[in-house]
């Protein structure tokens, strides 16, 4: 029970003279009922308020820290500006409380239920928050640094300007929530959930972001320098403006998200998902795009220098008239990709697979095209100057007015290979002669099979204007039409 002595102070000015008096005396107030009482600024420092009832309490700006709570009773308490530090709210109900500006430095939340509690501005920091309920919170400019949220519950949360800075948000779900302008620097957020989440102006300055979902988030003006964020989801997010610099954003997937003037610098982005992206959009500096796939993406006229392709997808690509010079796209797939007057100069194409692409007018000047595949590959007019085109497939291309001048063509294949008016080197000219006799073969199986497709025609003209002829002469040949069916009554 509480002690009668404590309960009839508490209440007046002489508690504080008590308390300074008795330092080490430990205020009792085990089951005492509290409720509606003003106790602003009362210093409740390591009170025993075991199971005590503080319903609609007034204790703005008390001191209650390391104070014993355990059983407490705190609905819709008024802890503005109060000092909870160290203290131990472990499951117990604060729905509804105001804590706007309170000190909670330390203090442990574990289970416990803050459904539409107002934490304007607390200060939050290493708080135990683990499993916690914080439905409807307004955690609005509230200092969160090296909190605990695993498992915390944060439906309708509201986090705007939030200090989350070191915090563990690990598979926290935050889905639809406004955290604009919160701090998430050096946090560990795997796996966070931030689907259709207000991030504008978040910073995630070196967070661990890997697995998170961010789908269909507003990221605009975000700031993700030095974050990890592998196997990432950011389909549909809203990254305008967004800053992505010495990020890991391997495997993350950025279909059909807005790279408006993104600031994609010193970014890793192998085995992205960017298909269909207008990377045009964003302000490109350093990226890896090794493994990524590229496909249907436009890269038009933009400057690619040792830019690192290896193994990307690029099929249906637009890369027309980019600078790609001494790029690697090795093992890479440009199938149907659009390259029209590319500068590829010494560009590694090595194994890579340009099956009807467009390489006309490219400049592949001393470039590595060892085992390339370049199948019905349009190459009118581009330049291989001393390309390597050792084992080079250019089986049905287009080779018209190419020149191969230097060009190392060891074990090519040229069958099928248009080479009018093309330079070929010493090595590949008896490729032109072979080719020559072929398209003549080929032209003249083609004016064989016209000639006799015009003599079938017109053996069916002739054959059905025979057939009118002997209908009209004897009427029993003429064609019956077909019986129409029987009605039905």
């Amino acid at each position: 029970m509480a002690n009668p002595e404590h309960l009839r102070l508490v209440c007046l000015p002489e508690w504080s003279r008590w308390r300074s008096e008795n330092p080490r005396i430990i205020p009792d107030f085990v089951d005492a009922d509290l409720s509606d009482m003003h106790l602003e600024g009362v210093d409740l420092s390591r009170a025993a308020l075991t199971r005590a009832r503080l319903r609609a309490t007034n204790l703005r700006g008390a001191n209650l820290a390391n104070a014993v709570v355990e059983g407490a009773v705190f609905t819709g308490t008024i802890l503005d500006g109060a000092d909870c530090s160290g203290v131990h709210l472990d499951l117990l109900e604060l729905r509804e409380c105001s804590l706007k500006g309170a000190v909670l430095t330390g203090a442990t939340f574990r289970g416990t239920d803050l459904t539409g509690c107002d934490l304007r501005g607390a200060t939050m920091t290493q708080v135990n928050l683990e499993g916690a309920i914080l439905d409807r919170a307004d955690l609005s400019e509230a200092d969160l640094a090296g909190a605990l949220l695993r498992g915390a519950h944060l439906t309708g949360a509201k986090l705007v300007g939030a200090k989350l800075r070191s915090a563990i948000l690990e598979g926290v779900d935050l889905s639809g929530n406004d955290l604009s302008g919160a701090d998430f620097e050096g946090a560990y957020a795997l796996r966070v959930q931030l689907a259709d989440t207000t991030l504008v102006d978040a910073k995630f300055r070196g967070t661990n972001l890997r697995e998170a979902n961010f789908l269909r988030a507003n990221l605009l003006r975000a700031d993700f320098e030095g974050a990890v964020m592998t196997h990432a989801t950011l389909t549909g997010a809203n990254l305008e403006e967004a800053r992505l610099v010495n990020c890991d954003a391997q495997v993350a997937d950025f279909r059909e998200a807005i790279l408006l003037n993104t600031v994609l610098d010193n970014a890793q982005l192998a085995a992205a998902q960017l298909q269909g992206q207008d990377l045009r959009a964003p302000k490109l500096g350093r990226v890896s795009f090794v493994r990524a796939n590229l496909s249907g993406a436009v890269l038009t006229k933009l400057t690619l220098r040792t830019y690192r392709f290896e193994q990307a997808r690029l099929e249906g690509a637009d890369l027309r008239e980019a600078n790609l010079e001494s790029a690697n796209f090795e093992g890479a797939n440009l199938a149907t990709a659009n390259l029209r007057g590319a500068r590829m100069r010494q560009c590694n194409l090595s194994s890579a697979a340009a099956v009807d692409a467009d390489l006309s007018g490219c400049d592949l000047i001393l470039a590595n095209l060892r085992g390339a595949d370049f199948t019905r590959a349009d190459l009118r007019f581009s330049h291989l100057v001393g390309a390597d085109c050792t084992r080079t497939v250019f089986k049905w291309a287009d080779l018209r007015n190419a020149d191969l001048t230097k060009a190392a063509v060891v074990r090519a294949r040229f069958w099928g290979a248009r080479v009018g008016a093309s330079k070929l080197p010493a090595a590949a000219l008896h490729w032109k002669l072979v080719l020559g006799l072929v398209a003549a073969f080929v032209a003249s199986r083609r004016k064989r099979e016209d000639r006799l497709h015009k003599e079938q025609q017109r053996r069916v003209r002739d054959t059905a204007k025979l057939v009118r002829s002997l209908e009209e002469r004897d009427p029993r040949l003429r064609r019956q039409p077909p019986a129409r069916p029987a009605r039905r009554d």
